[in-house]
């Protein structure tokens, strides 16, 4: 990143890290103080905390305002019981190779058509709850397998303080893992989407952020 471009991290900032081994982690700004950023425990795509060292080597990802992804170096420190690192200067910033998209976890309508699960030749529609959401796809969990790489059809409902979209898409099956509840938990990825419509998405999903940057109370590790 050029030194002359304004580098700002935020309270309520969604990040993702990488361990040296390539796992992936998800956590968020919960303080921004005297260039040292505080965050909240990280946690894995199954929701598993992070195993945590004093001074550990982690890469960092975030978007800026432009929805750009960058990356970079740096190292998790305690302080007070909480975890923290410094914030980067703007030359140690480089824009990142591959896109990637935040899940937010979040609870909203979701009507399936299940017509491509059951081979059917009639439209059936059933309602289930997302687990979480991001601009390149979703999870939910339901009482029934389903295959990989299949194509499902759906309708996502997104509310705001002001504003209600209603989202259609095509959802390709990437996961679809059994639960301790007997549920399973499947991810989609969104296919075929146009950009504005992802756009509506990513917005959605940063609306969530802020509403729960500002539910964030008296964290601590």
């Amino acid at each position: 990143m050029k030194e002359s471009t304004q580098l700002e991290f935020w309270k309520g900032q969604l990040l993702e890290l990488q361990t040296l081994d390539g796992v992936m982690y998800k956590t968020q700004i919960v303080k921004n103080e005297d260039k040292h950023l505080y965050i909240q425990k990280p946690v894995n795509r199954m929701n598993r905390y992070m195993t945590v060292t004093n001074n550990m080597p982690v890469t960092f990802y975030f978007h800026s305002e432009e929805r750009v992804l960058y990356a970079f170096e740096s190292r998790l420190h305690f302080r007070h019981n909480q975890l923290w690192f410094t914030a980067p200067h703007a030359k140690n910033v480089r824009k990142a190779q591959r896109r990637r998209f935040f899940r937010v976890p979040v609870e909203v309508e979701l009507n399936l058509n299940i017509k491509a699960i059951e081979n059917s030749e009639e439209d059936k529609y059933i309602m289930v709850t997302t687990k979480d959401i991001s601009g390149g796809g979703l999870s939910f969990s339901c009482s029934f397998k389903v295959e990989m790489e299949k194509i499902i059809p759906g309708i996502l409902h997104l509310e705001t303080n002001n504003n209600q979209n209603t989202i259609e898409f095509n959802g390709k099956v990437v996961n679809c893992i059994r639960q301790e509840n007997d549920l399973f938990k499947v991810s989609l990825e969104f296919i075929q989407m146009k950009e504005s419509i992802r756009s509506d998405i990513i917005k959605y999903c940063l609306f969530k952020q802020v509403e729960a940057r500002n539910k964030l109370k008296n964290y601590s590790l």
